[in-house]
């Protein structure tokens, strides 16, 4: 009886303070540093709700999660309260439509860049009516590639600057615009370990280019029940570190999103403008036009609270290409598979089942089951059409009150064909790049990482990575003996019908990454990530390298 009476008390609390909550409805980036805050914070039981699964969260949402965790502060050790209290002055406004704890170039009251208050370049707000914020960023990155086969060091220097806006009017509608440039000195092929230049049009368009640039905006309108989203920023879709079906692999694209959510069901969709392959048309005047294929992603998910320690998700991907938009598509509630089978099963479909639980105490698992294709009289039979995806992990805070350390595991199994297709335009890929952070076909990984909590501002972790790939062996012509494993080469019709997992040329890989993260000012980070590479690759070639990445990064 006790424990009841407490948890309805606690649910009353949040009730009455979350009519306090300003609603913005702008949304948090999927690298803030709240999330790994709310993933600990979900295993110890202390927020509820929280979906994992699917980022970035409004700041509203955000906002009523710190509410959550401020009123059992008491179940916080010394580091989790400082970093709460961090996060009420970066979130203060939506938390309590008060800006006393934040100052701007142009206020009133003077200007201290390595105050501990948060930071504006300029800001408005009329709670009720609107709200406007305008930040200044810069960023400096140095990388330094040793190969540890030729000895040969490499390096690159970026330095990057740009400016944000965001805000919100009526308390509904919402909006954001960024845009950053930036400039490279040094080696640019070891630039490319910022894998987000790998694709950046301006830096590679010329063999000597050297400057790059990136946008993001949208508009949303919150409806408190149903939310819409129009406009492009970086998505996160699925748990963890291995198991991302959709991160930032591949450039960003635009999209239209909704988010439903009454009683114990959500409901999540998208439909996305990606990028085909790319192509060159000829012509005499203007000496050759760049071309993309079309080709468009949609997505959606019915997520159910079971109770407050489980809860469930079903839910498809669907890719197309070299055609208009599909409205059957662009329809949120529709089957997409049963839709496939009536366009005449030109597109590429998936279906996946994802859970979580938590029902020991500082310990959250989950994990999902992602199905390409699948034909269950031909199980275990080594047919090539059996295309499925095995993802489980765990974040453990189980020596919460000891030590301020949490502890991820993950492993993810990878079916050989899984994300490619018969016609190639129709792979998962967005300029031909995979959409997910490992979707590598007939693959196994797995992942462990430390990570401790020095003091609010300062953390450290310590990551290993072990992948085992089965490559397509390279026939004596050049050609790929195709066994499923390059998402760039789906089946064809002469292909052996009967392929096994890990068939090919093995290939194993190791990663060692070391990272420190360090805000000594409210708003100014410094950041050190060191990773070292050991691959055993086909054709006996090998690979050993240590990547060291030094950013500092600040907002004004």
């Amino acid at each position: 009886m006790g424990t009841g009476k407490v948890t309805m008390k606690k649910y009353l609390m949040v009730l009455l303070f979350s009519s306090v909550l300003i609603a913005q409805t702008e949304y948090v980036p999927v690298n803030h540093t709240v999330y790994s805050f709310l993933d600990r914070m979900d295993a110890l039981g202390i927020i509820t709700g929280y979906n994992s699964f699917e980022l970035p969260k409004t700041r509203h949402e955000v906002a009523s999660f710190i509410k959550e965790v401020d009123l059992l502060q008491n179940k916080l050790d010394a580091v989790d309260k400082s970093i709460l209290n961090d996060l009420k002055t970066e979130f203060e406004y939506d938390l309590y439509g008060t800006l006393n704890n934040s100052m701007s170039l142009f206020g009133r009251d003077g200007y201290d860049p390595f105050s501990q208050k948060e930071k504006y370049l300029y800001t408005q707000s009329d709670s009720g009516r609107g709200s406007l914020f305008i930040n200044l960023t810069g960023e400096a990155d140095g990388i330094i590639l040793s190969n540890r086969i030729n000895n040969k060091t490499t390096s690159a220097k970026l330095g990057i600057i740009g400016g944000e806006i965001r805000g919100t009017i009526l308390n509904k509608f919402g909006f954001y615009v960024s845009g950053t440039n930036g400039l490279l000195s040094g080696d640019k092929q070891t630039s490319y370990l910022r894998h987000d230049l790998q694709y950046n049009f301006k830096l590679n368009e010329t063999p000597g280019s050297s400057y790059f640039d990136e946008t993001a905006g949208y508009l949303t309108a919150d409806f408190d029940l149903i939310k819409f989203k129009i406009g492009s920023d970086r998505l996160k879709i699925g748990y963890g570190y291995l198991g991302a079906l959709i991160d930032d692999n591949s450039p960003p694209f635009d999209y239209i999103g909704m988010n439903i959510s009454y009683g114990i069901l959500t409901f999540s969709y998208f439909h996305a403008k990606i990028a085909g392959y790319e192509g060159m048309q000829s012509d005499s005047i203007t000496q050759g036009v760049n071309t993309l294929g079309e080709k468009y992603i949609g997505y959606h998910r019915i997520g159910i609270n079971a109770s407050r320690y489980t809860e469930f998700g079903i839910g498809e991907f669907i890719i197309y290409a070299n055609r208009p938009l599909e409205f059957a598509y662009v329809n949120p509630f529709n089957f997409y598979k049963s839709a496939e089978h009536s366009g005449k099963d030109r597109d590429n479909s998936m279906l996946f089942f994802d859970a979580s639980n938590r029902s020991i105490s500082g310990l959250k698992l989950y994990g999902y089951l992602l199905l390409d294709d699948i034909d269950f009289g031909k199980l275990f039979t080594g047919w090539y059409g059996n295309q499925t995806i095995w993802n489980l992990g765990l974040i453990s805070s189980n020596l919460y009150q000891y030590i301020p350390l949490d502890i991820k595991a993950e492993y993810q199994r990878i079916e050989p064909y899984v994300f490619t297709h018969r016609l190639q335009y129709n792979n998962y890929t967005n300029l031909g790049y995979p959409l997910g952070t490992f979707t590598i076909p007939n693959s196994e990984l797995f992942f462990t990482e430390f990570s401790y909590r020095f003091t609010y501002r300062l953390t450290g972790s310590l990551g290993y990575i072990y992948g085992i790939h089965g490559a397509n062996p390279i026939n004596p012509d050049g050609s790929e003996l195709n066994i499923g494993g390059d998402i760039a080469l789906g089946h064809r019709s002469f292909d052996n019908n009967i392929v096994h997992f890990l068939q090919g040329d093995l290939e194993y890989q190791r990663i060692v990454s070391v990272s420190i993260n360090y805000e000594p000012y409210k708003e100014i980070q410094l950041g050190l990530r060191i990773n070292y590479l050991n691959q055993s690759l086909q054709n006996s070639v090998h690979q050993k390298e240590v990547q060291s990445f030094l950013t500092i990064v600040a907002k004004l």
